[in-house]
């Protein structure tokens, strides 16, 4: 397997394991030598004036700067860290330099040397340093315990100086990222922006969501006055602060669509005061040639906060206020108000500390001189070095400005100096910069990291200039072509020495292949190729600087300049050669170059015999390859060939032979791949393309042939190109499972060798034995879900393939394997010169398979389709494919496997064969098949439609993009609310007056389009309903800005028609409508938009850029080498290997990087799969829980919040990877113990997945659940139930509800059923995940023990809890029983006291006078015996007993009110604690 790894590592290094060794053993030289080094003491100067350093306690000291440098650090690496510290922001231009000592001289040539550098330089005490000196050697002459003195000595001004000098204020007054920073000009708006603090914060998800209220206490004024006035404490509903509140707090349960309108784009500015009015160079500069005579450098003028304006003269002494003002120029030095006249002040800030008190104080609230922590952080507002920053697909149509700002305009000249273009300087060379670099030393690793720095550094710049120059070229006409007297297909630019060509079709190159198509897909091929090539590093081998750019519906390809491309070479040149290659080149007399493949200007011979003259003349700077121009012209060149070796066996090329016309020669990438000369003498290769093989199967099967799926037996349309080839990817996979393959041949072979010898020996039966017996224990089984046969038989041709090989069986005969590709096998070619059909292709000859390397190549097309296609969908089916949010993370899943876009068609088809019943019936997709084959039809609707899109805006003028763009929206997406939208279109009197072909475009015939782009391309049959029916219309509008690109007005568009529902609103409205406000409302409503888009709603357009730039070898090495030592066992030292290659990623990369995001994000991944890990360890070891993890998770978690500011910025905000960044950040920071902030980041990673995707994915179910168990670690069980229900609902939906992922789900509910206190429900619903476990698992599994567990567990709570109920109801029957036995003595008793006393009664009252009415007789309404025995009428007791008193109640009261609960309280009591009140005694 050592050589699998050879594609992936630069040809001719070191192995990562050494490569991390000799890191590990520098990274201690340079501890012990960072130990014997001491400190540095820097010496400063001090200011004119007092207010230009803060005031100092008395422990502090502004005029010495102690440093720890390291040995490799430079003298200019320590002027930054002076200019960074409040005690030397102020400083002018100045030097470093030793202090000399007494009898010294000051820095001249007589003056002895104390040390040399390594290049030899001497280095002499007083002498002026240069920047580039190591720290180590200038300090090599001190001893150990010496000291080392440096001091900052002030340098006169020079223009370039002065010019500095001002951009440095401008850095300091204007911070980066506030308010008042209005200098950039960006390619579209609010570029790199972030919002990761505002998350973090909680501001994002209490804005995107509703008020949240809580229920608190108020003491309120009773409204007496004295004594009596005591405050009444009533209930009230506060809103929650959004830093405290829960983010899931109005959660309802069910999914709520983000509204565009209110998505976060990027944070608010910071608000910084300006320190001046107002900042610009002064209208008289330049200086005149006499006063540039005395001295004088710049001019600039100043508007102080206090109101007054001054012009600042700088000369080479320092800055001075001169009598100038804005009208008439004086340079002579204002006067002060003594009188006097000021001399020059060397600090350009030090003198406006002294003009303006203002200026001060403003400033002491800017960094450096403040002591307040930043308010945001560094990295989102730091301008982005080395990467090109992500722009939102929406954005709000910027403000005009309010104060202009003139030194925008003049920000060039204080760059370059320049006034005019004659004095601007030459142009950069950005070829002989590029190889340059690539011809640095890169032995040691010092050297590769610092080659490689400047690599990125350079190769970040060439793209951003041939971004530039594109935008130039694209304006119609602001850059000349070379060529402009041919056809404009054919035009060609030169823009800062870069070559910019349209990626067409514009001499027949690629007729036979395909035209226009196959010349966009080439160019594609051939950045790919350079990118390759460029990851390889091979020694010898040169590259052209390439980038290409797609804007405004074209693509443009930007090369660096070949030396001498445009040069005629003499005969007397002398060009140091091999003698192969003077041999190779005798017969090519130097004639004009061709460009590009255009046609050149030709010199003619006389000795050229006429028959001749019609041939095209060769390319002199071919010397290896076929020429395109002449194909019976081929050249070789054996110091090429030995070159190209290298890249054959990383690339897995076999050498052929090529024959042209009667010459044959070896070659081992394509023919087409040409090497030329320059005039420098490097070999520089060109045309890459052909560096993979063809995919022979989609040329024979799917060029022309039946669709995929369901229609496999229609015809389809006619692909649009044979540039077919096969990824790189694909060819390391089939080459690595080739290997296996016989890996296990030679090991099966061996291993029946060894049973023979052992069968001889009688020990094959013991054997067999052992082997019988033999089990692997503890392994849980797979779940038994139902799958179709294509799916089993996916599954287990990968089983087989994981099966482990002896690799002792093996030994050395590794070696013998050998496998190689032909790249010119099956490939098409071209016509004859003199053909008339352009387009028809001459067949292969390569094609003779019984040659292993051309049957290679049959062989990786049909793994491609047999094994890496099926593979794809059966990690998606069975759950180990994570991410997938969108078409750009689709992509880079079906690249990452070797699988081109174009087999989007039959990975549908293969989801449909993997989706069917195990008998082969067809059944829907479910579960993950079902949210990816949505995602999958959703890509080609969306390639479909940029195709389409492509062709209408190509030819536009700019002003007229915006509305095509609108309209194809309108009848893509906006359809069901205008089903005849009309398109805008104002012709430009001076311009064609032929519409464009986007105006007579309507839905029908979009739709129609892109079902015939669908089938062309894709070979599927879409139908129109999916178009109609089946499109998420938000997430689609996002790739299409995102990825085409535009910028979109942000707020919410309307896909369906809601007439009805502004009808109803204009009726309530008039009816309603009783001010000016609402009238005004009702208005609005009654006039909505027509159409979804308009013209007004396309902000700009964004050029989508592909880089070449090589990738950063020694950290990945490095990187790779510490994943390698942790998985050996030894975490520590491999978390330092990674740490150490996260470090050489910012040091490379400037911080602010994608890849630097990646490292951030693999290190803090890391971190958290071994803190799980040893938390498991410790569960099964019942150790301590709290016991420390000894692991640094609080570095995992900076970098991991840094991981995602720099993803935001650079990959964009709604990006599949940020949100990917965040819920690992989630996962860090509740296994940190930080509950709600981790809520925060699962709130909103909700909202990522709704506006990338939309609901309806499982993955979203694993969010949910995640944040579930979160708020059940807080006690939020009632919201923990409502989320987990959601999931395990969405789930039962997805994938059915007896699948495991539902059992899962309902696993999950119990517990939070059970901390919920619903006993019953949370047995129910284990019950319900313990029959689908044992279903799909089987009794035996250990997840199903556990589930069974738990219904025991439960069952017996709910059986106690019963026997709770039935001992509590027979305890209150008895209490009843007591209580029914009591009332039955009380009417007993009762009854003999009324048969008593009803004679004395009875006499007393007649006695008395009372009338008969007084009682009621036996028949009447008294009380009759009967009704007294029977307890309905009871006698009532007598005046002051209780008893019986109770006996209207019910049981239940009645239990109460025996055991104390329930008793009112009687008034009495209350109106006697009133009295006590009134006559103020105790109570």
């Amino acid at each position: 397997m050592a050589e699998s790894q050879v594609a992936e590592k630069p040809v001719e290094q070191p192995p990562a394991d050494e490569v991390a060794q000799t890191e590990a053993e520098q990274g201690e030289q340079a501890a012990e030598e960072q130990i014997s080094i001491p400190q540095v003491t820097v010496r400063l100067p001090t200011p004119s004036h007092s207010r230009t350093l803060p005031k100092r306690t008395p422990s502090e000291s502004f005029t010495t700067l102690t440093l720890l440098p390291q040995p490799h650090e430079t003298v200019q690496e320590l002027k930054l860290a002076i200019n960074e510290w409040v005690g030397g922001y102020w400083l002018g231009p100045y030097s470093l330099r030793i202090p000399a000592t007494k009898g010294q001289a000051n820095g001249h040539d007589d003056t002895p040397s104390l040390s040399k550098t390594k290049e030899g330089v001497d280095v002499r005490a007083g002498e002026k340093l240069s920047e580039w000196i190591e720290v180590g050697d200038l300090f090599a002459h001190v001893e150990e315990d010496g000291e080392r003195i440096l001091e900052v000595v002030r340098e006169p001004y020079s223009d370039f100086s002065a010019r500095q000098t001002v951009l440095r204020l401008l850095e300091l007054i204007i911070p980066p990222g506030s308010s008042i920073n209005h200098m950039s000009t960006p390619l579209a708006l609010l570029p790199g922006s972030t919002i990761f603090e505002s998350v973090r914060d909680g501001v994002v998800s209490a804005g995107a969501s509703e008020p949240v209220y809580e229920e608190v206490e108020v003491a309120l004024p009773s409204g007496r006055k004295g004594k009596l006035g005591k405050k009444e404490v009533v209930k009230v509903k506060r809103e929650v602060a959004s830093d405290s509140s829960n983010p899931f707090a109005d959660w309802k349960g069910e999914w709520r669509n983000a509204s565009l309108a209110k998505l976060p784009l990027s944070q608010a500015p910071l608000e910084v005061s300006p320190c001046v009015r107002s900042i610009q160079l002064s209208p008289f500069n330049p200086p005149p040639p006499h006063l540039r005579q005395l001295g004088h450098q710049l001019y600039l003028q100043v508007s102080l906060l206090e109101g007054e304006t001054v012009t600042l003269v700088c000369s080479s002494r320092g800055w001075y206020v001169s009598k100038s003002n804005v009208n008439n120029f004086d340079p002579t030095p204002r006067p002060s108000s003594d009188g006097s006249t000021p001399g020059p002040t060397h600090s350009l800030i030090d003198l406006l500390h002294s003009l303006s008190p203002q200026f001060s104080e403003r400033l002491s609230q800017l960094a450096p001189l403040t002591n307040t922590p930043p308010p945001l952080e560094p990295l989102s507002t730091v301008p982005i070095p080395q990467s090109e920053p992500a722009y939102p697909f929406l954005a709000t149509t910027p403000a005009p400005p309010s104060v202009p700002e003139l030194l925008r305009t003049q920000l060039a000249y204080l760059h370059t100096g320049a006034t005019t273009a004659d004095a601007l300087d030459a142009t950069r060379d950005w070829n002989e910069e590029i190889q340059g670099v690539k011809e640095l030393p890169h032995e040691s690793m010092q050297e590769r990291v610092l080659r490689e720095k400047m690599a990125q550094k350079t190769w970040a710049e060439f793209t951003q200039a041939s971004v530039r120059g594109v935008m130039g070229v694209a304006k119609r006409g602001d850059v000349p072509p070379l060529n402009p007297n041919e056809d404009s297909r054919g035009h060609m630019w030169l823009v800062s020495n870069i070559f910019i060509t349209r990626a067409i079709d514009c001499i027949d190159t690629y007729a036979h292949l395909g035209g226009d198509d196959a010349a966009y897909i080439s160019h594609a091929k051939d950045a790919a190729g350079v990118k390759l090539l460029n990851k390889l590093d091979v020694d010898g081998l040169y590259l052209l600087g390439h980038t290409v750019v797609d804007w405004q519906g074209e693509r443009w390809v930007c090369q660096s300049m070949l030396p001498g491309i445009f040069s005629r070479r003499k005969e007397d040149e002398a060009v140091e050669e091999t003698p192969a290659e003077s041999e190779n080149t005798k017969e090519k007399k130097e004639d004009w170059v061709k460009v590009q493949g255009h046609s050149p200007s030709k010199s003619i011979d006389s000795e050229i015999p006429s028959e001749a003259k019609d041939e095209p003349a060769e390319n002199p700077l071919i010397i290896y390859g076929i020429d395109s121009e002449d194909l019976s012209s081929l050249h070789w060149d054996e110091a090429t060939h030995k070159i190209m070796e290298k890249v054959a066996t990383a690339c897995r090329l076999a050498p052929h032979q090529v024959k042209a016309g009667d010459d044959e020669k070896e070659f081992y990438a394509s023919a087409e791949v040409k090497a030329l000369r320059g005039t420098d003498g490097r070999r520089y290769l060109l045309d890459l393309p052909r560096l993979s093989p063809v995919d022979v199967e989609w040329l024979e099967k799917d060029i022309s042939g039946k669709l995929a799926g369901p229609a496999k037996d229609a015809d389809g349309s006619q692909y649009p190109h044979r540039v077919v080839l096969l990824r790189p990817e694909l060819i390391e996979t089939f080459w690595e499972s080739e290997l296996k393959r016989w890996a296990r041949g030679v090991a099966a072979a061996e291993q029946a060798k060894k049973d023979a010898e052992k069968k001889e020996s009688g020990d094959a039966e013991d054997k067999d034995k052992a082997g019988g017996t033999s089990t692997a224990e503890g392994v849980d089984e797979a779940p038994k879900e139902e799958q179709s046969p294509a799916a089993e038989a996916a599954a287990a041709q990968r089983a087989e393939e994981n099966k482990p090989v002896d690799a002792s069986a093996i030994g050395d005969s590794i070696k013998q394997f050998e496998l190689r590709f032909n790249p010119d096998a099956f490939v098409d070619q071209a016509p004859a010169r003199d053909a008339e059909d352009k387009t028809a292709f001459t067949p292969s000859k390569v094609t003779d398979e019984s040659d292993p390397t051309i049957k290679a190549v049959r062989d990786a097309s049909i793994f491609l389709r047999t094994v890496a296609l099926p593979a794809i969908a059966l990690d998606v089916l069975t759950g180990n494919v994570s991410g997938v949010m969108d078409g750009a993370s689709l992509s880079k899943l079906m690249h990452s496997r070797g699988v081109n876009m174009r087999y989007l068609g039959h990975l549908v088809a293969t989801i449909a064969q993997f989706s069917a019943g195990p008998d082969g019936e067809e059944r829907p997709a479910s579960g993950h098949l079902s949210a990816f084959n949505g995602i999958v039809l959703h890509e080609m609707v969306f390639r479909a439609s940029k195709h389409i899109l492509r062709r209408l805006v190509r030819d536009l003028q700019p002003e007229h993009v915006p509305c095509a763009v609108s309209h194809f929206l309108n009848c893509l997406l906006g359809s069901a609310s205008n089903p005849s939208p009309s398109a805008v279109y104002e012709p430009i009197e001076f311009a064609s007056t032929v519409e464009p072909e986007y105006v007579s475009l309507t839905p029908e015939t979009l739709r129609g389009e892109i079902v015939s782009e669908v089938q062309k391309r894709y070979r599927w049959s879409l139908g129109d309903q999916y178009l109609t029916s089946g499109l998420r219309r938000k997430q689609l509008l996002r790739e299409l800005a995102s990825r085409f690109a535009f910028q979109l007005v942000q707020q919410d568009y309307i896909f369906e028609r809601v007439e009805s529902d502004a009808q109803s609103t204009s009726e309530d409205d008039k009816e309603t409508k009783t001010s000016k406000d609402k009238k005004k409302k009702a208005k609005a409503v009654r006039a909505p938009r027509q159409t979804t888009f308009e013209p007004s709603d396309i902000l700009t357009l964004v050029p989508v850029i592909k880089s070449t730039a090589p990738s950063v070898s020694v950290a990945e090495e490095i990187f790779e080498a510490g994943r390698n030592t942790i998985n050996r066992g030894n975490i520590e030292l491999g978390l330092e290997f990674m740490l150490e290659a996260v470090q050489l990623y910012e040091n490379i990369h400037s911080v602010i990087h994608p890849e630097v995001a990646a490292a951030y994000n693999q290190y803090a991944s890391t971190l958290h799969q071994l803190a799980r890990l040893k938390i498991q360890q410790f569960s099964n070891e019942q150790a301590d829980p709290e016991q420390p993890l000894g692991l640094d998770i609080a570095t995992g978690l900076r970098l991991q919040r840094q991981a995602i500011i720099i993803a935001e910025r650079t990959l964009g905000v709604y990006n599949p990877e940020t949100t990917a960044y965040y819920f690992n950040l989630a996962l860090l920071e509740n296994l940190e113990g930080n509950a709600q902030q981790s809520l925060r980041y699962f709130r909103h990673i909700l909202t990522l997945w709704d506006v990338i995707h939309g609901p309806g994915h499982p993955e979203i179910n694993t969010v949910l659940s995640n944040a579930g168990v979160v708020l059940q670690a807080i006690n939020e069980n009632v919201l923990s139930l409502a989320l987990l229900s959601q999931a395990q609902q969405q789930s039962a939906v997805i994938f059915g509800a007896d699948h495991i992922q539902n059992g899962q789900a309902l696993h999950q509910l119990t517990q939070a059923h059970f901390l919920a206190g619903d006993i019953p429900k949370a047995l129910e619903t284990s019950k319900s995940a313990l029959e689908i476990f044992e279903a799909r698992l089987s009794k035996e599994h250990a997840q199903t023990k556990e589930v069974a567990k738990n219904v025991e567990l439960l069952t017996a709570v709910v059986e106690n809890v019963e026997k709770q109920k039935q001992a509590t109801q027979q305890a209150k029957e008895r209490q009843l029983e007591r209580l029914r036995a009591a009332q039955a003595r009380v009417t007993s008793t009762d009854r003999r006291r009324l048969a008593t006393g009803t004679a004395t009664t009875l006499g007393a009252k007649s006695s008395s006078g009372a009338g008969p009415s007084s009682v009621a007789g036996p028949g009447e309404a008294g009380v009759s015996p009967s009704a007294v025995q029977d307890g309905a009428g009871a006698g009532q007791p007598q005046e002051g007993s209780r008893i019986g008193e109770r006996g209207h109640l019910d049981v239940d009261e009645l239990v109460k009110f025996i055991q104390g609960q329930g008793q009112p309280v009687k008034r009495s009591a209350k109106n006697a604690l009133r009295g006590k009140r009134r006559t103020g005694a105790k109570r």
